[in-house]
């Protein structure tokens, strides 16, 4: 029972049921060709993601795909991660496309002079980074060897690290909230020095440590796995449990004295001395393209409305019913709804099976009686319907769901009510 619904909800599947995404052995393995209908959701948890970052307070920027070899033997990545670049030779000088952001918003920090009164400085990005991962361990969304961070970067004080780690922490769990998990499904990890690092002894008992005292102070339990950190310094991971019981992790952040001290980056603090801020690298959804599988399969492919990227299609019963169809499409495409019609031949139970199909939140049927009075009638997916429903105020009950990213048809339910 259990295999036929991990089948059945498998995102690969639904991505070409869907019509959300697509791949290609001539594009190259593990990589991944969004369609329009997939951007949308895509773009709406960037979308979510930017709401975010502005709470905290990031602001956010670009950076090129590809730099020279010498930013990334600075970083240390040509040493202890060159096995997953990608790199190449152009006119004698050595090249390699992004494994990670973090250099490009540290040569940001490093274009003007900071002061303590600066600090925090905090970068976000969309930024797409390029993996080489071994072919067996691609899998559709999960696993890619190009994908796109909801990246962020804080140059902080020292006495600034643990309130920040504080903030986005706080911030995971309210969004995985959004997506309907529960604190009981969430669990937290603090991974330590790995055996291959960068950075001294104390750097990292100090980066330890203040992601220690944050954890305990917000009241998390969490497990220590030692060994497990980044090769330039340690990090929480946030695991997460799907509707049928599989743990995810997505969410991570990590504290960093080594890369700062690598690129020689400092501020001027309150006694006029260059001091070394302390970096702390975050992603709160990881990889979008990973988070976006993950709620496809936990949905089932059945997206909360603000998320689908069709959210209402009109139908009309019989041909004579266009022109009010039309009318009413645009009414609702007029308030920002993502809308569609069927105006094809097919019968009314094809035309809703299709809808169905494709897995769309609300059906409005207009016939000759929805025509005469301007009002129209309503299909919920999971079959809850309501008749001679006035127009607008589906379309406030509808924008109400969507701004607030309900997780529940509230529409449908209001209407019922009524």
């Amino acid at each position: 029972r259990y295999i036929e619904e991990l089948a059945k909800r498998d995102h690969r599947v639904l991505g070409r049921k869907l019509d959300l995404y697509s791949f290609h052995e001539e594009a190259g393995i593990g990589l991944v060709l969004f369609h329009p209908k997939g951007m949308i959701i895509r773009q709406e948890l960037i979308n979510l993601m930017r709401e975010v970052n502005r709470n905290l307070n990031y602001m956010e920027v670009y950076t090129p795909h590809v730099y020279r070899a010498e930013l990334w033997k600075i970083s240390g990545h040509y040493e202890h991660y060159r096995d997953k670049m990608l790199l190449f030779n152009v006119k004698d000088e050595e090249y390699g496309v992004k494994p990670m952001n973090c250099p490009g918003h540290i040569l940001i920090y490093k274009s003007s002079l900071k002061s303590y009164r600066d600090l925090p400085f905090k970068l976000s990005e969309f930024g797409t980074v390029y993996r080489w991962e071994q072919e067996g361990e691609l899998y559709g969304l999960l696993r890619l060897r190009g994908f796109t961070q909801d990246d962020g970067h804080a140059f902080l004080r020292e006495d600034q690290v643990k309130d920040e780690v504080k903030n986005i922490l706080n911030e995971i769990i309210r969004i995985l909230g959004l997506f309907g998990f529960k604190k009981d499904d969430v669990r937290i990890s603090l991974s330590t020095r790995p055996s291959h690092s960068i950075g001294t002894d104390e750097q990292w008992r100090k980066a330890e440590k203040a992601l220690k005292e944050a954890l305990d102070e917000i009241e998390m339990n969490y497990e220590i796995k030692e060994g497990e950190g980044a090769f330039y310094g340690p990090k929480i991971d946030v695991d997460f449990r799907d509707s049928l019981g599989r743990w995810w992790q997505c969410s991570t952040i990590q504290v960093d004295f080594a890369l700062p001290e690598r690129f020689d980056i400092y501020y001027i603090d309150q006694d006029n001395k260059p001091k070394r801020p302390v970096m702390v690298h975050r992603a709160l959804l990881g990889s979008i393209e990973r988070f976006m599988a993950i709620i496809i399969e936990n949905f089932g492919g059945r997206l909360p409305t603000w998320l689908s990227p069709i959210q209402v299609t009109v139908i009309p019963i019989t041909n004579a019913q266009n022109e009010y169809a039309i009318k009413v499409a645009r009414s609702l495409e007029s308030k920002g709804i993502r809308v569609t019609m069927d105006l094809s031949p097919d019968t009314l139970s094809k035309k809703i099976k299709n809808a169905h199909d494709q897995s769309i939140p609300y059906i409005v049927i207009v016939g000759k009686r929805e025509a005469e009075t301007g009002k129209i009638s309503i299909r919920a997916r999971g079959g809850k319907e309501a008749k001679d429903i006035e127009l607008n105020t589906f379309i406030e009950l509808l924008s109400n769901e969507i701004s607030t990213r309900s997780l529940t048809q509230y529409a449908i339910d209001s209407l019922i009510k009524i």
